[in-house]
């Protein structure tokens, strides 16, 4: 079976890398499965989906991070020709995509690298040609610490560019506010509007980045910037411990206005851990600060109104009385719905980094959820719940060891070569025929490598799990 997995992930990574040949190795965001030549037309989108996501004639690294991170592990196994593909992307993308005026990348999930015309693209130029200059800056998920190593590696300027780019992220107005958007060809604030949008896990992804600047370079600037961010949500909190969506929502906002997101309130938590070991040796006291945070960010996620004996996973709640407002679907996400292993795999995560059987305990009960419930037929569910689905079960067998999660994923593995292998690459999402690196099939190649090597030699696997995805 493990074989029968890799030979399905080399094809796919054989034809990303020989069409990444005409764009000096990185890989379109759209393509092709017969012809595997990038789409020049944009398909419609699946039902969830937002077309100012999208990446047309583009490249998007924060997409591409997890096959970008299977390809090294298996140049680790041998296949060298993948970790030397894998670098020939990074040093063009750190060398010759990352000069814009704010330091900040084209990457995430409003902004890309666009190909056909070697610039900043912006995703909602598709809607709007006039937005193609500004292009909006936005993580989508964390940039794991082996990421900024090589980008470090090959171009350390645009690392610490970068980190001093993350001050647009601030806003215009009395206090410190900051939110999750910022201008990429400018240097300039975003002026405040109705809502904040300065979504707690944004905060997370910031500190990590300033984190590791600060380890690479020492600016005083970064340490205070760590700390602003640090202190920003911690008076925010509820008395449970958990945290708002967002600081600021109109009262009419139903959706927002008073709103608990426990998934992000354990999302910091992780941040803020992740972020410690590059801060230890010279600051101390603001790593135990940061500890005694992320415990208290752990306290309130546990909190929450989850009821996982019932499968009943919770990514929103009231503040008022922690009254369930919305829970997360084990398959089928849309934008702004997570699928309920995107959180799994953050508490395993911050589960490693502090031994707190609770989050080991709430991650299986998810696990068990992708083991009892089917993957749904004639539903366009994306590659990222498949992918996040396996590598869930793939990481509760790595610490665990109980062979029940292997098996299941095994299982799953199987079923999901059938639904999602068409012309030798992934589908962006069940159904449609077309890979688009948005949909995140770069989380099932490294979740089908990942199962497929624990399988093989579970003491020796060279690839870790992915916990960007938070």
């Amino acid at each position: 079976m493990s074989n029968q997995i890799l030979t399905k992930v080399y094809q796919a990574l054989d034809i990303l890398i020989e069409i990444g040949t005409e764009y000096n190795g990185l890989f379109p965001s759209l393509i092709d499965c017969h012809t595997h030549k990038m789409l020049t037309d944009l398909p419609d989108p699946i039902p969830g989906q937002r077309e100012g996501d999208r990446c047309h004639l583009g490249s998007n690294l924060i997409h591409d991070e997890a096959t970008l991170k299977t390809m090294y592990a298996l140049g680790k196994l041998g296949r060298t020709e993948y970790s030397l593909a894998a670098d020939r992307y990074l040093d063009h993308y750190a060398r010759h995509c990352t000069d814009t005026a704010s330091g900040l990348f084209p990457w995430g999930e409003h902004a890309f690298w666009h190909l056909k015309e070697k610039r900043v693209g912006s995703s909602r130029e598709t809607s709007n040609p006039e937005a193609a200059s500004q292009a909006i800056h936005d993580h989508l998920r964390q940039t794991p610490i082996w990421l900024w190593e090589k980008l470090h590696g090959f171009n350390p300027d645009c690392v610490q560019n970068f980190a001093e780019g993350l001050d647009n992220h601030w806003t215009d107005g009395a206090g410190r506010e900051y939110i999750r958007h910022a201008y990429i060809e400018e240097k300039k604030y975003y002026n405040r509007g109705k809502r904040s949008c300065d979504f707690p896990r944004h905060g997370g992804f910031f500190i990590l980045d300033w984190a590791f600047a600060l380890h690479q370079i020492g600016r005083t600037a970064f340490l205070e910037q760590i700390r602003r961010m640090t202190d920003y949500w911690w008076p925010l909190r509820d008395h449970r411990n958990l945290l708002l969506i967002e600081s600021r929502s109109p009262i009419e906002d139903t959706n927002f206005y008073n709103t608990n997101a426990p998934g992000q309130t354990l999302s910091l938590a992780a941040s803020l851990l992740e972020s410690m070991p590059l801060l230890i040796d010279q600051h101390p006291e603001l790593c135990a600060v940061m500890y005694e945070r992320a415990k208290a960010y752990i306290d309130g996620f546990m909190a929450a109104p989850h009821e996982p004996d019932n499968q009943c996973f919770v990514i929103l709640s009231r503040r008022k009385n922690n009254v369930l407002f919305q829970t997360m679907p084990i398959w089928g996400s849309v934008y702004g719905v997570w699928p309920a292993s995107y959180v799994g795999l953050t508490a395993l995560c911050a589960y490693r980094l502090t031994g707190d059987e609770r989050l080991l305990a709430w991650a299986q009960a998810v696990g068990h959820a992708y083991l009892d419930e089917q993957f749904p037929e004639g539903v366009a569910i994306p590659a990222m719940d498949a992918g996040l689905g396996l590598g869930l079960l793939a990481d509760l067998y790595d610490i665990t060891h109980e062979s029940i999660w292997l098996d299941g994923g095994l299982k799953l593995a199987d079923h999901l070569l059938d639904v999602f292998y068409h012309g030798g690459l992934p589908r962006g999402a069940a159904g449609i025929d077309w890979y688009e690196s948005q949909m995140g099939p770069g989380f099932l190649l490294h979740g089908l490598t990942r199962i497929a090597l624990l399988n093989i030699d579970r003491a020796h696997c060279p690839l870790e799990a992915d916990y960007t995805a938070r």
